[in-house]
């Protein structure tokens, strides 16, 4: 059995093609591990730091190399659980893919060191930035609010496009000043190309129900998110939001 080291890590699963996480066609590798477990996470199976798939760097190239025939200018999210969880692997993942020719985007809650996400960014040509909560993120994950804020404050530094991601939550994440907090945080990064406010839904209960773990969030006691309440959210964002027009 390999052991981990900074040439191997573990990932959940692989993703061969996806629209969504990232522009253009794209395969999305699922790093196992997340140290922030989200009460809306899809992904719950995905936070246990010793469990997933442990491959080398090399060998997982050579198996999305299968998929790139099938991808349009093809595309390679790192995702997670938490791509920074596991630096060194999503380091040398990055660095490589990059070296292939993949357009790689790194999908990040903001966890982990900022000097980290910096030298990952290097190699890649978007970053996708999951705020949970920006003022209260104990609300629903364990986020460390001021290390995610010092992450999002330094990705005006770069020179690549960034996504902001936000999921809507009744009674949890649709507060005012958190949606107008929201916006002045958009207003600080300069290379902002998107803002997408996400409706919470129960797609994962099953994945929940299979762990054993209640969650009020997966037992019906929250709504779903109507289009109503994104364009209400989308609108409260908009008014302190320098470029309305990002929002999506």
């Amino acid at each position: 059995m390999k052991e981990c080291n900074d040439l191997n890590g573990r990932i959940q699963s692989i993703q061969s093609y996806s629209t969504v996480d990232g522009p253009g066609t794209r395969c999305v590798v699922f790093f196992q591990g997340c140290p922030v477990s989200c009460i809306f996470c899809h992904n719950p199976d995905s936070w246990k730091m010793d469990a997933g798939e442990i491959i080398s760097v090399d060998d997982l190239l050579r198996r999305l190399e299968r998929f790139r025939v099938f991808l349009y200018q093809p595309g390679l999210t790192l995702s997670g659980g938490e791509p920074l969880a596991q630096p060194d692997f999503a380091l040398k993942l990055a660095q490589k893919a990059h070296d292939d020719g993949w357009q790689v985007a790194l999908d990040t809650s903001g966890w982990g060191n900022t000097t980290t996400l910096q030298k990952i960014t290097a190699y890649c040509q978007l970053v996708i930035f999951s705020i949970k909560h920006p003022l209260t993120p104990a609300l629903v994950s364990k986020a460390k609010h001021e290390q995610t804020l010092a992450n999002w404050h330094s990705l005006a530094e770069l020179n690549i496009p960034v996504w902001l991601r936000y999921v809507l939550i009744p009674n949890l994440t649709d507060q005012p000043d958190a949606l107008t907090a929201l916006g002045d945080l958009a207003n600080q990064v300069p290379n902002l190309q998107r803002l997408e406010i996400l409706p919470f839904n129960q797609l994962a209960a099953s994945k929940w129900s299979k762990l054993g773990w209640e969650n009020p969030l997966f037992q019906g006691e929250i709504p779903l998110v109507t289009e109503a309440q994104i364009k209400k959210a989308a609108t409260i964002v908009a008014t302190v939001l320098k470029r309305p027009e990002l929002i999506h």
